[in-house]
């Protein structure tokens, strides 16, 4: 992750989160499609276009010029296309974002639902660009898939760091809510306790008070009562 990708997909997470990492598909996936799009719809037709006088009287110059205008821009949005359909890893969560130019569908999962992470592929042809399916499954809810992912191993090890890192965190902030709510009740009892013996102070007699005195002296050792 460079920092324009860190830039340019900050805005689709929380201010309070911080972003661990961009997955994206597989390169090939865009090379593919281009390279197959790139001879159909440019190669071929140029080819075609100049080395035929007869097509060129039939279709004018500048339709062709709009035509290949066209398939530029095709290009571009294919890469565009690409480029934001990613997997965004935040310390918290997992953000699947799928933005086009003219839609964003974005969810989230966080990673105290994730059950397990799975990988998966479709052919041999995959194993040989490193090339599988992501699959995170979530707690009693629908899975999330990022297809033809790279390097998925990777990522796989990073999730689970940051999921193991995430229980830990939780369990010392239990452990910290226990001690605080058994301080509080520690403090409210003395308190309690405190109050109550004010209270019994304050409503004995002077003769009671002198009986009470009285006692404590026979504890002592020595003490001789001469009453």
């Amino acid at each position: 992750m460079n920092s324009f990708e860190k830039k340019f997909f900050k805005n689709y997470i929380p201010i309070w989160q911080s972003i661990k990492e961009i997955i994206h598909e597989h390169w090939i996936n865009i090379l593919d499609k281009l390279f197959l799009f790139f001879w159909l719809f440019i190669f071929i037709p140029v080819f075609l276009y100049y080395s035929s006088e007869r097509i060129q009287s039939l279709l004018p110059f500048w339709w062709f010029e709009i035509y290949l205008f066209w398939i530029f821009f095709k290009i571009i949005y294919d890469i565009f296309d690409w480029y934001n359909d990613v997997w965004i890893i935040t310390d918290k969560w997992i953000v699947d974002l799928d933005r086009s130019l003219f839609q964003t569908n974005m969810k989230t999962i966080n990673f105290e639902n994730i059950e397990w992470v799975e990988v998966d592929q479709s052919s041999i042809v995959d194993s040989l660009f490193n090339k599988w399916n992501l699959i995170v499954h979530k707690i009693w809810e629908d899975s999330f898939i990022l297809n033809n992912a790279s390097n998925p191993f990777y990522w796989i090890d990073m999730i689970e760091k940051i999921r193991s890192k995430m229980e830990e965190e939780n369990e010392y902030e239990e452990e910290d809510r226990f001690e605080i709510i058994m301080d509080s009740l520690n403090w409210v009892v003395k308190e309690y306790l405190w109050k109550e013996s004010i209270e019994q102070k304050l409503n004995k007699t002077p003769e009671e008070e002198k009986n009470e005195i009285a006692e404590k002296i026979k504890l002592k050792k020595w003490t001789i009562d001469l009453r």
